[in-house]
């Protein structure tokens, strides 16, 4: 062999070094594109009506960038560190063995996202986003919950067997590639050329976008179509994640002028230091009712034959609305628990990624609300729970709002401890029956708010339950067995003293993702809101436009107990809404007769004609009232914002002329 020749060869072969990375970056695009289609396999049901060239462009073209993007990300310091040692020559092993360790570091990172990100999408019906992060003050509990429910079981398996798999991998590829190779040292020239054309690909890579009149790639690049799994299945849940950290709350909001609007809106003449404060009076003296409130857990109108479900799994909830005053056009303010709490108990609307209930701005705050104000006017204040009430703060948050006494899983008999999120509804509400009859006792009225579990997506009932569902669907049985629930719980009621002076609301804490027309789900908000008191409340019914946040106002006028309102919520039964405005983490909906205006934080603002389920963009034609929907919206949520950020929640105690 002539040693000129090898020679020669050796300084235009590709370094080890660098082909190692590219084997790494190829591996795991193909990571991606696995669970990528792991997501398009387990919501296959979206895709109906979709052409098959707008799948196919999401997962090779949309998907490719963010895959692409992702991994050039992951391989930016392996890439540095791995340079260091070919251009010096020095430590090459230890430069080998970190840029390993770093790799399998990052990949495990984004295989616990991706695997996360399936069971995420499906019950948000959005990409992985640092909302997840919102429990992280109870991450034990979490976990337990998670850990003990067996739907997850596969995507924690999923998360095991792959990462372990994948370090293997990415272990043999160094030893057939850094490890495996003798290189003879390299000329400068060539080092630098090696450094600045892999550097640019890897920059590029990041970027995305190639053309240099366009900006790089965010989320945005990812809404191509007028269908919404197809938009959502190109992204990264790394890359959605990673995003979610760099936008601001205030990015979709109106800087200026909020306040004013809001009091144009609500039609408020400002007359305390809070700016929303208003007194609200009547002309009747009231004969101070107990109020019991439900929260229900993803009780949303998708599942109500009411409105349109082809059978009849809540007979008694049904029935119930026929001799209630029933709003049939409410929407909840967010997407999670934590939301439902605090927006029907203080009618506060939730913000974009905003837990109130821990938040530092507001967690330590009196809030105007129905406990205070009940409170101030002798009522014994009680909350029912399943679970662990440290849960989203239940127990701090409400026993800083007036609460007297929080129940949860301490106080049931333990037996009954028996699903991953304490002990099933009609448990607590046995239990609850026998504390009202002791509140009663006392003389002064009660008001009670429960949050109930048992239709949690996750939640498996105990054989020994007596009410034995017969729908065919897993998840309408745990509807029916809620019902029964309810419906065993009135049984029990009625036969009391205290009956027929209670006022009962229910209300959902959010809906639950089983229409996909839209990214931002309509049937995650929708909710009836129900006030039943046979000998006081007078059937009624309502399509007008409301919200959940409006409970205390609409409950405040069937109480009739005069009352400073420091909140955004209204009275359904004397005022009106122009829309109904809600929020995901990163979306602001609003709707307005047959319109649904979707404002996204990453990505194009939409105006649908949501009562057809028609996709199609409608925002060009019917500008000037997406405006204003956006406005009515925005001004409300900065608001929000503003009156906790300077302190205002609270009832207000001084006038503004004072």
């Amino acid at each position: 062999m002539n040693p000129t020749n090898n020679s020669r060869g050796s300084h235009l072969s590709v370094p080890s070094y660098i082909l190692f990375l590219l084997l790494v970056f190829i591996s795991g695009m193909l990571l991606f594109l696995l669970f990528r289609l792991g997501l398009l396999a387990v919501n296959y049901n979206q895709t109906k009506g979709t052409p098959a060239n707008i799948i196919l462009y999401s997962i090779f073209n949309r998907g490719s960038l963010f895959d692409a993007s992702v991994n050039s990300y992951i391989l930016i310091l392996p890439f540095f560190l791995l340079t260091i040692g070919y251009f010096f020559n020095v430590h090459r092993k230890v430069y080998y063995a970190v840029s390993i360790v770093i790799l399998d570091i990052f990949y495990v990172i984004s295989i616990s996202m991706l695997s996360s990100d399936i069971p995420y999408y499906t019950y948000f019906n959005s990409r992985l986003t640092n909302s997840i992060l919102n429990w992280n003050g109870e991450l034990f509990l979490i976990i337990y919950a998670r850990f003990s429910v067996p739907t997850y079981y596969p995507y924690v398996f999923l998360f095991l067997i792959i990462s372990v798999l994948f370090c293997f991998w990415i272990n043999f590829l160094a030893k057939r590639t850094l490890n495996n190779v003798n290189e003879h040292p390299d000329y400068v020239f060539k080092k630098i050329i090696v450094f600045l054309f892999f550097g640019i690909l890897t920059f590029l890579g990041i970027r995305g976008e190639y053309n240099t009149d366009k900006s790089p790639l965010n989320v945005s690049n990812s809404f191509f179509a007028d269908y919404s799994f197809p938009n959502q299945l190109g992204l990264n849940p790394v890359y959605s994640f990673v995003s979610s950290f760099k936008n601001e709350k205030g990015s979709l909001l109106l800087k200026t002028n909020y306040i004013q609007n809001v009091q144009n809106y609500l039609k408020i003449k400002p007359k305390y230091l809070s700016p929303i404060a208003r007194d609200v009076s009547f002309d009747s003296k009231s004969a101070k009712p107990n109020v019991v409130i439900f929260i229900v857990e993803s009780l949303s109108a998708f599942k109500l034959k009411r409105y349109g479900y082809p059978i009849n799994i809540m007979p008694f909830i049904d029935s119930l609305m026929n001799v209630s005053a029933t709003f049939d056009n409410v929407y909840t303010s967010g997407v999670h628990t934590y939301d439902g709490i605090y927006s029907t108990l203080f009618s506060m609307p939730s913000g974009l990624n905003y837990k109130a209930m821990t938040n530092s701005i507001t967690v330590d705050q009196k809030h105007s609300g129905v406990s205070s104000v009940l409170k101030q006017n002798g009522y014994k204040t009680a909350f029912f729970c399943t679970s662990d009430k440290r849960i989203d703060n239940m127990n701090g948050f409400l026993t800083n709002n007036d609460f007297d006494v929080i129940y949860s899983l301490d106080d049931y008999p333990k037996e009954y401890n028996v699903t991953e999120w304490g002990v099933p509804d009609n448990v607590m509400f046995d239990y609850s029956v026998d504390r009202f009859n002791d509140f009663a006792k006392s003389g002064n009225p009660f008001l009670a708010a429960y949050m109930t579990i048992s239709t949690h997506k996750s939640i498996a009932l105990p054989n020994w339950v007596p009410f034995k569902p017969d729908a065919e669907d897993s998840y309408d049985k745990l509807y029916q067995y809620l019902d029964w629930s309810l419906s065993e719980f009135f049984k029990k009621a009625e036969k009391t003293e205290w009956f027929k002076n209670t006022i009962f609301v229910f209300v959902a804490d959010h809906g639950q993702n089983f229409d996909q027309t839209y990214d931002l789900s309509l049937s995650y908000k929708h909710t009836p809101l129900i006030f039943y008191a046979p000998e006081i409340i007078k059937p009624f019914n309502s399509d007008k436009p409301g919200l959940q946040i409006d409970l205390f106002p609409t409950l405040m006028g069937f109480v009739k107990l005069p009352y400073i309102n420091n909140t955004l919520g209204v009275d359904l039964m004397k005022e009106g809404r122009p829309y109904a405005y809600f929020c995901t983490d990163n979306k602001i909906g609003c709707i307005a007769g047959d319109f649904f205006l979707v404002v996204r934080q990453d990505g194009p603002t939409s105006l649908y004609k949501y009562k057809q389920k028609d996709v199609s963009n409608y925002y060009d034609q019917n500008e000037a009232l997406a405006l204003e929907m956006k406005k009515y919206a925005e001004s409300m949520i900065q608001t929000s914002y503003w009156m906790g950020e300077h302190k205002f929640l609270s009832l207000p105690e001084q006038e503004k002329n004072k």
